[in-house]
């Protein structure tokens, strides 16, 4: 068994709901949080909308399931994981061409998962087949790599997460339930190495305390692995040109007297800290019956044998999250800024907080869709109609000063 993580920037893709990142005194009353950073109001920034990518009947144009998107002055990219493809468009909205295919040969994919740049090419990771694939924006021609990090006396599989702009590679050790494996573990090592394997350093570790447990009651034999449906695990993400990177600690305030409070740590390629910020919140606590859908579809199998027993240790584990954390995604500009996105409100959108290179809030935005890629003139977001089909969209960022 393998789990997903959340994808491109740490996007989980669906959340509870809560109003807002910065609930009571930062986004209501613009008090500064806990280091001080904000003074006054927190400016809203509007958006204009821009081109839109996507079709309900026009292949060419048509998008599935949007795995990651970023831009450069001329094109922008759309990663298609169901597909194996990354969509070339220019910034008019035109296609250009495909990057790659569906397979397993060199420049074909699996499964990718995330992209960015290394110089004028792009690259791709591959976690299915533990590749980096790097593209030719120009002639479509493709460099695979099979990537084996070489790190003394561990038995982990390493999977590339990113390339830095140094060319260096940042992999995670995957979580599963194989021999050695992390599943029941408390962190996930990230480490970066050179393009060969070659281990260089230990970059962060990635907390998923309470995030998984094996659960072997009411079962007729064997066990089970289960993800809470509340993730609260840090989020790790990278600048697409591999500039710096971000850790979001988000863990759920425990209802104890410490303040709720998040941890916003920049750091630079080579894995120093640029700032560190902390911002406290007003937690919103889980609903009494937020689980109960979730637990009686689990019990509904034919491994259960006692679904009472299975039901209740289900129950257990859920219900030590007691509050929805509050960072629900994370992106990171090649400009230096830290997009921080709440969980979903009551009317579908999320509110979205905007961190300068130096970690000072500057701003907030309600876009009706996903951030997947943004720096401080526009952002490119995944929005889906009423048939859930994807679309691209740019908008244009209207940035209003401080009052």
């Amino acid at each position: 068994m393998r789990t997903a993580f959340p994808g491109p920037g740490g996007i989980a893709q669906s959340q509870p709901m809560m109003r807002g990142l910065l609930l009571g005194y930062a986004l209501a009353l613009g008090v500064a949080p806990v280091s001080g950073q904000v003074s006054g109001r927190i400016p809203e920034w509007t958006l204009e909308r821009g081109v839109t990518i996507g079709s309900v009947d026009d292949p060419v144009y048509g998008l599935s399931r949007v795995g990651g998107v970023v831009a450069d002055a001329e094109h922008v990219f759309v990663l298609q994981p169901q597909d194996g493809t990354v969509r070339v468009f220019s910034r008019a909205g035109e296609f250009v061409r495909d990057l790659g295919r569906r397979g397993e040969g060199p420049g074909e994919l699996m499964r990718p998962n995330r992209m960015g740049w290394h110089g004028s090419r792009l690259w791709v990771t591959d976690p299915m087949s533990r590749r980096l694939t790097f593209f030719d924006v120009a002639t479509g021609e493709a460099e695979t790599i099979q990537y084996r990090a070489d790190v003394p006396g561990s038995i982990q599989r390493w999977i590339p997460f990113a390339v830095l702009a140094n060319g260096q590679v940042v992999a995670s050790a995957e979580v599963t339930t194989a021999p050695g494996g992390l599943m029941a573990a408390s962190e996930v090592p990230f480490i970066v190495t050179e393009l060969d394997g070659a281990l260089r350093d230990t970059l962060a570790r990635q907390s998923i305390v309470g995030l998984i447990r094996k659960i072997t009651a009411g079962m007729a034999s064997g066990q089970s692995w289960v993800v809470s449906p509340i993730q609260d695990q840090d989020l790790i993400t990278f600048a697409p040109d591999g500039s710096s990177g971000v850790v979001v600690k988000r863990r759920s305030w425990d209802g104890g007297t410490a303040p709720a409070e998040f941890e916003v740590t920049r750091i630079d390629l080579h894995g120093d800290t640029v700032y560190r910020r902390s911002f406290e919140y007003e937690p919103r606590p889980v609903p009494p019956d937020f689980f109960d859908d979730q637990i009686a579809s689990s019990i509904d199998r034919p491994s259960i044998n006692n679904r009472r027993a299975h039901a209740r240790a289900l129950r257990e584990f859920y219900e030590q999250h007691r509050y929805f954390p509050p960072v629900a995604s994370v992106v990171l500009g090649n400009d230096g800024t830290t997009w921080l996105a709440g969980l979903r409100e009551e009317d579908g959108e999320r509110e979205w907080l905007v961190l300068d290179g130096s970690g000072s809030v500057i701003g907030r935005l309600r876009p009706p869709g996903g951030i997947w890629f943004a720096d401080l003139t526009e952002c490119w977001v995944v929005e889906r109609d009423a048939f859930d089909i994807p679309y691209v969209v740019r908008y244009d960022i209207v940035r209003q000063p401080p009052p």
